[in-house]
């Protein structure tokens, strides 16, 4: 059982290199329970790397993450701390719900059973209770009517908002947004941005990397800078958006003409 008073997240020293380039320098941030922690950067400062050796699907070169007491990626073994194995790992992956620039339905499965396949074979649960819980979440995001069409009936804001569903779905402790809008036509940024929102105001922990500096503003309680694998700036969102401390930070906020944040990213790993 975790310490409801210590961060939920814990990431301490984390570095990771690809080839010869060091993409995480040395990265230390908490999240606490309830937070929802905007992180802003330029494009290959780290920021998705990160987010990705969060839930390990990118093994860290050094550092730690801890996520509500428990180290990601390895445990205790009798001579010391091991690697965890791939199911071990994949156990604590359900812990956390990621929703990717790209959306990764199954273009062949129908919105609901997007939604619901995950609980059923990761979780167990049973599949009349799974579509209960798959219908509750697509109406959460607005999208019960569209429950037996297929991804490719949809818009991009609407398959985005069905990938939220289906993370929720898992019921994690930490929810990761990489650049969710980012594939998005700026008609339809709105709509993700609005469900992001609500999950912020409802108390769900998020750590969501971003260019949308509006909302940042609006529903960010912290915002984080991360410049060439290191955190040049942390504290709350308004003050960081209105009054940041590190030229960096006032340098991106200009280039990305602060108060529109419609720039995008692609990932960091070459």
């Amino acid at each position: 059982m975790s310490d409801p008073t210590l961060p939920l997240l814990q990431i301490r020293d984390l570095r990771k290199r690809y080839g010869t380039t060091d993409v995480l320098r040395g990265i230390s941030l908490d999240v606490h329970r309830g937070e929802t922690v905007a992180v802003l950067g330029a494009s290959g400062s780290g920021k998705s790397t990160m987010l990705r050796c969060v839930n390990h699907l990118e093994r860290p070169d050094g550092g730690s993450v801890t996520l509500g007491g428990e180290l990601v990626g390895f445990g205790q073994g009798r001579r010391g701390p091991r690697m965890l194995t791939e199911s071990e790992i994949a156990r604590q992956r359900s812990r956390t719900g990621m929703v990717f620039q790209h959306f990764n339905l199954f273009p062949h499965w129908t919105v609901l059973r997007n939604v619901v396949e995950a609980p059923v074979r990761v979780r167990g649960l049973d599949r009349t209770r799974a579509h209960e819980l798959g219908m509750r979440l697509l109406t959460t995001v607005g999208l019960a009517d569209r429950a037996s069409s297929y991804p490719k009936q949809l818009s991009g804001g609407q398959q985005q908002r069905v990938s939220i569903a289906r993370a929720l779905a898992m019921d994690p402790e930490l929810l990761l947004f990489d650049e969710p809008t980012s594939a998005l036509d700026p008609a339809n940024v709105g709509e993700v941005t609005s469900v992001m929102k609500r999950l912020a105001d409802e108390g769900s922990t998020m750590i969501v990397v971003t260019h949308e500096i509006g909302f940042a503003r609006a529903a960010a309680s912290r915002v984080v800078m991360i410049a060439d694998g290191l955190v040049v700036e942390d504290g709350p969102a308004d003050r960081v958006l209105d009054a940041p401390r590190n030229p960096i930070t006032r340098a991106f906020l200009e280039n990305t003409r602060y108060g529109a944040g419609t720039a995008t990213e692609p990932a960091d790993q070459p």
